[in-house]
């Protein structure tokens, strides 16, 4: 019962959606529907029956047999639509055979002029660098010719001529200078003797000036002793450095009074790096111990400052002559 009186309620509800339908459709044809002009207004025209127009269009039939409207159809979903973009390449010409003439140009030029090898005589123009500064202007400088200037008071009366006499430890006269007139007012002396000898590191020495008036009076002036620690000069063709033993080192060890000293001997290797020097020990006692621990402290600070190996300091041991007690450094210029 219950479900005949549904079929019938639903059967009405199609019905009048039907209906509804249909007055809807019509409404639309009456809008829609083109103007026919009649037959009068268009004398060309034939007894041919006329196309089908949208108007005459058969109108589809609803679930009951009468006109109906589909009206709109709403689908949804995801598109799997996949759009291809294409980015345009850049193109870049490059011509292989200007790269290769390039290198090939630059590689040809470095050919036509090689690099030398460097020589011998391509380091002997550092020897032509010389500046009056010293390397370490702090350091005390070592003794070197002239040793000692003179520098007498001006005579109070005329004098007909003077001399300046030097004198060693014995009172023996080693050099004379003399002048005619008035004394200069300053004498230097280079520090050699009668024989050309440089006066011995340690010794000492003293000096008298005398002069001679219009009356041949003679005018004594007594000076004071003298002793040089360290000596650099010129003998022959060798430079040489000597430094008193007794001043340089406080039993086997350097005295630290001495290091400036010998601080500076080692800037003087370094100004002659180029020539070979070697090391000579004048003292009484040439094999004693004291002397060989003497070398090893010099040994070790000469290497270590100035970068050489051990063996490349030769060494001479000799008993006591003309030099005293020293240690002296000799560099050979040839």
């Amino acid at each position: 019962m219950e479900l005949k009186m549904k079929k019938s309620c639903l059967a009405s509800i199609v019905g009048l959606a039907v209906v509804l339908g249909g007055i809807v459709v019509g409404a639309e044809k009456k809008k829609s529907a083109p103007r026919v002009k009649p037959a009068m207004e268009n004398p060309s025209s034939t007894d041919a029956a006329p196309a089908p127009s949208a108007a005459s269009a058969p109108i589809p039939q609803g679930p009951a047999g009468g006109q109906g409207n589909l009206g709109s159809l709403e689908v949804t979903g995801k598109a799997t639509d996949e759009v291809l973009i294409e980015k345009p390449i850049p193109e870049i010409k490059i011509e292989a055979r200007d790269l290769v003439d390039s290198m090939t140009g630059k590689t040809e030029k470095l050919l036509e002029r090689p690099r030398p090898i460097p020589a011998e005589e391509d380091f002997a123009r550092f020897d032509r660098l010389a500046s009056a500064q010293t390397a370490r202007p702090w350091l005390p400088d070592l003794a070197e010719s002239p040793l000692i200037s003179f520098q007498p008071e001006p005579a109070k009366t005329s004098v007909k001529g003077w001399r300046l006499e030097v004198t060693d430890e014995r009172g023996d006269v080693i050099q004379t200078l003399t002048g005619k007139g008035n004394p200069v007012n300053e004498i230097v002396w280079d520090g050699r003797d009668k024989n050309g000898e440089i006066i011995r590191v340690a010794a000492a020495y003293s000096y008298r000036f005398v002069t001679v008036d219009d009356f041949n009076n003679a005018h004594t002036t007594l000076g004071k002793a003298f002793t040089l620690r360290h000596l650099k000069y010129r003998n022959k063709k060798n430079v040489v450095v000597e430094i008193s033993s007794k001043y340089l080192f406080k039993d086997a060890k350097f005295s630290p009074e001495a290091l400036p000293i010998f601080e500076r001997t080692l800037d003087v290797l370094r100004e002659y790096s180029r020539y070979p020097f070697s090391l000579e020990f004048y003292t009484d006692a040439p094999k004693g111990e004291q002397v060989k621990a003497r070398q090893k402290a010099i040994t070790e600070k000469a290497t270590r400052d100035l970068i050489l190996p051990p063996e490349s300091i030769k060494y001479t041991y000799l008993n006591i002559k003309d030099r005293g007690d020293v240690v002296r450094f000799l560099i050979r210029l040839r």
